[in-house]
């Protein structure tokens, strides 16, 4: 306790300490600066030469990634670049170097035509007596491709706001790198992917993406993200740098991971596999990353403008929903700001038949989001954010009176309703430093300090006849559940870039920190009626619950991570990239009234444990076309405070009684993975193939069962607690491409998608039921000249689960299921777009493996039809960017 506490006290100290003092350190640069700028004849340009340089010669390197003009001085000296003096001017990327005159041997400009597919033209020229231009003519639009200038040692970006031409991850290396050049199997879905999926939910992001599915429960709503076979809490979840809470279920109640709003994203970026050795705990079987908007990804639509408007409207026939969004952003000297807010509205989803069985809903949804950032200097800016999020569900549960669904009380005409309502705030404020060209031994810094409170607020009613009752037939229950999670914490992340022996290296470390709160309250009241409808009983005692209670002692969790990655560059062609992160974990419980009445004799334990997590990749760029890439990678995930400490006592039901206890000696699961593949990039053909393969260690199962005992003079009582229980291990692979029919951007092209994923517990060889069947998805892709309009016909093919042999007899087995969509866009105007899609075309039933698991241990039930996904289905979105 002592060791953690003095932890504590010191992480803390360091993580405050950080980030205020490189701020004070850029702070006082930038008053410096200032107070030399008064004394320059120059005021708008400090850094400018002092003197006139000459450039004598002028050099393009084109590659498939990136552009680099090289500038060449008579003497040897860098040129000072102002970057504010950079522009975009329709197709046109404009640099302006003051106090500088060509001085070409042969001609007094330079121009190269079409050194790329995407830039039609490059010309340095003399705009004034002691000013050159420097101008790089895109093909119809701005390039994507980063176009950089070189000057000596220096190196500045003449588009670095602008999206590149190939996938950039931040995730995989928690830097920076094109996708094809990381050894993670990563995903990166945009805000332009998203509008042209149509997409309105976490299910709709991820739903051509091969190994990576999303779970429902048709009362609570979406649940999980599952990674080759691993859901629930194995998979961490982050909105920009910030742990989403918990997953959490007991009994009826089932809590997703659904709290993020996905108007306000510009990007999601998922990690397939465990990434713990950068982001620590949770991280076991992936991670996914949400980053929301910031000021200069709306302003950057219009550069020329200081005040950016987006409105958009969303509807679609499968749930009758609308969803409206409208965000602003401005630019002020210095200062860049945001506002934006998003309203949905919808109801139940219908299906193709058996819709007597859906639920009747309503659904309403508020984000709001706000963020402003004073830029220092062209290197580093200081930001705040603030983020509201409330989503509330309305139910009326079907009724379950057809034959077969009445339970074993025998419930007769049951009404129920639920009311659920989640909410999450989140305000933090951050620093970043990046400067490519900083000749000390720090390149790039950031540090976040945040806090974060969600919660789930549940009114349950619950109106019915019990056959067999006495004179208390009717009963009318209200329930009320509650569950928060309260995270405070930080980060700083530091960047150096230096040589040993000549080889390049980019050390990447830094330091998170975080305290968790968690509680969960529970409490009930039911009304007991005769027959002649008088309330003759009014009691707290609800089934086995004498209300309130707790399901789990209110726990705090401090997280410590500390981390270091180095990406070393042996040669142009080959990376080695090893890291290494140590973790501490401590939970502390508060033992209350509320949590030991919940069950006699009930206990709790303060928890705490460690992990160190090494990983190792290397990219290796066999050819400009070709990469070859592999990885090993050890993953973890310490238990939760709900696994940890857990107190229910069942004494009352006549069939079965149980009681479920704490278990203190849980250990941390652990994981280790193996990784290969390859990656290819031509014109006209893009393919990625990964092979893995994963070793879990200490698997932890929920409620296993733990014997039986003697509980206040009842006999053989059953006991479940949580355990360390299996051995289990995971193989496949993740295959994705395109063909173009043309080198252009314009034309036909063929994509592709498949995910395999094939996984055995080791304790009992039996098939690991978590994972989803075997999905591909084939598609026709079109794209109109200037990107105008286009259109995606998709198909998904879908197996069926590979389940264990011993199931009871008539088990429900899924069956595999093919459904096409078509989505296309058109844009009507520079600045106005439409968004059309018709999903599941040929109106097909069929049922998602990560909603009907939970029925695979008996045979179908007779409400099967309401897990169906909806049939042929309308969607349409209309933008205006102004």
């Amino acid at each position: 306790m002592k060791f953690h506490n003095i932890l504590f006290k010191n992480a803390t100290l360091l993580l405050f300490s950080i980030p205020i003092s490189l701020l004070f350190a850029e702070l006082a640069i930038a008053t410096d600066s200032s107070s030399q700028e008064i004394n320059s004849a120059n005021k708008k340009s400090p850094i400018a030469q002092a003197s006139i340089i000459q450039v004598t010669k002028v050099q393009i390197n084109p590659s498939a990634a990136k552009l680099e003009i090289v500038l060449e001085t008579q003497d040897g000296r860098s040129l000072q670049i102002d970057t504010s003096k950079f522009r975009i001017e329709g197709s046109n990327l404009i640099a302006d170097i003051p106090s500088t005159v060509l001085a070409l041997p042969e001609r007094q400009e330079f121009k190269a035509d079409n050194p790329t597919r995407e830039i039609s033209n490059i010309s340095v020229t003399q705009l004034d007596a002691n000013t050159i231009r420097v101008n790089v003519r895109g093909n119809g639009k701005p390039p994507t491709q980063e176009v950089t200038l070189k000057t000596q040692e220096k190196i500045y970006s003449l588009n670095r706001d602008e999206e590149p031409d190939e996938e950039i991850t931040v995730t995989g290396t928690r830097t920076a790198r094109p996708v094809r050049l990381t050894p993670s199997s990563i995903a990166v879905i945009d805000a332009e992917k998203l509008d042209r999926t149509l997409s309105q939910d976490l299910r709709d992001v991820f739903r051509y993406e091969p190994n990576v599915s999303v779970g429902n429960n048709r009362r609570y709503g979406l649940q999980d993200i599952n990674i080759r076979g691993l859901g629930g809490n194995r998979v961490l979840i982050l909105n920009d740098g910030i742990r989403v809470p918990t997953q959490f279920s007991f009994g009826t109640p089932s809590l997703g991971r659904d709290y993020v709003d996905l108007e306000s994203l510009q990007r999601v970026e998922v990690i397939r596999g465990p990434a713990s050795a950068l982001y620590g705990s949770d991280a076991l079987g992936g991670v996914v990353s949400f980053r929301t908007i910031e000021p200069g990804d709306l302003l950057k639509k219009i550069p020329e403008q200081s005040v950016v408007t987006s409105l958009s409207t969303n509807v679609e026939t499968v749930d009758r929903s609308f969803t409206n969004t409208a965000a602003i952003a401005f630019r002020d000297g210095n200062f860049e700001g945001l506002l934006g807010y998003t309203r949905r509205d919808g109801a139940e989803a219908r299906v193709p038949t058996g819709n007597e069985f859906v639920d009747s809903r309503s659904n309403g949804r508020n984000n709001w989001i706000g963020k402003l950032v004073y830029r220092i200097d062209q290197t580093s800016k200081i930001g705040i954010a603030a983020e509201i999020f409330r989503n509330r569900d309305n139910f009326i549960v079907a009724p379950i009176t057809a034959a077969g669904l009445q339970s074993p009380t025998g419930f007769i005409g049951q009404n129920e309703t639920l009311e659920n309502n989640t909410s999450r705030d989140r305000f933090s404020i951050s620093y970043d430093f990046n400067d490519p060209n900083s000749t000390g031994f720090l390149n790039a810094a950031k540090a976040q300090l945040y806090y974060q409170n969600s919660e789930v607020n549940e009114l349950r009613t619950q109106d019915f006849v019990r056959t067999g009752a006495g004179v208390d037939r009717r009963r009318l229950r209200n329930l009320t559940n509650s569950f928060l999670d309260r995270v405070f914490g930080g980060e700083v992340q530091l960047q150096s870039r230096f040589k040993i022996d000549e080889i390049p290296n980019q050390l990447t470390y830094g330091i998170d920190i975080s305290n968790t709160r968690n509680e969960r309250v529970r409490n009930g009241v039911e009304n007991r009626f005769n027959a002649a409808g008088t309330n003759i009983l009014t009691t707290n005692v609800v089934g086995a619950d004498n209300f309130p209670v707790k399901d789990f002692p209110d726990s705090n969790t401090f997280r410590l991570g500390i981390y270091a990655q180095n990406e070393i560059a042996f040669s142009d062609t080959f990376t080695l990239i090893p890291g290494i992160r140590f973790d501490s974990y401590q939970l502390n419980t508060a033992i209350d009234e509320l949590y030991l009445r919940n069950s006699p004799d009930v206990t709790a334990a303060n928890f705490s444990d460690s992990a160190i997590s090494p990983s190792l990749g290397f990219v290796w760029q066999t050819a400009p076309e070709w990469t070859l890439l592999g990885r090993y990678a050890k993953g973890f995930r310490t238990p939760l405070y709900s696994e940890i400490n857990s107190g229910f006592t069942n004494l009352t039901s006549p069939g079965f009684r149980y009681k479920t206890l704490s278990n203190p000696n849980l250990r941390p699961e652990t994981s280790d993975t193996f990784e290969i593949g390859i990656r290819t990039a031509y014109p006209q053909f893009n393919a990625s193939l990964t092979g893995f393969y994963n070793l879990y260690n200490n698997f932890i199962q929920s409620n296993a069962s733990a014997g039986t005992a003697t509980i206040s003079g009842i006999p053989n009582v059953s006991l479940f607690q949580t355990q360390n229980v299996a051995r289990a291990s995971t193989y496949g692979f993740e295959l994705s491409g395109e063909y173009k029919f043309s080198p252009d951007n314009d034309g036909f092209s063929l994509i592709a998608a498949l995910g395999l994923t094939v996984g055995d517990n080791l304790t009992t060889n039996q098939p690991l039921e978590t994972i989803d069947p075997i999905k591909a998805v084939l598609g026709l892709r079109y794209r109109a000249p200037e990107n105008l309009w286009g259109a995606d016909l998709s198909t998904t093919f879908a197996g069926q689960p590979r389940l264990a042999s011993d199931r009871p007899a008539n088990s429900y087995t899924p069956q595999g299921y093919t459904v096409v969509d078509l989505t296309g866009f058109y844009k009507i105007t520079p600045r106005l777009t439409l968004n059309l899609g018709v999903f599941n075309l040929l109106n097909n039933q069929y049922f998602l493996y990560s909603d009907v698991r939970p029925l695979i241990t008996a045979p179908a039930p007779s409400d099967l039809a309401r897990y169906a996904q909806p049939g042929i289905s309308l969607r349409a979105g209309l933008t205006f960017v102004f």
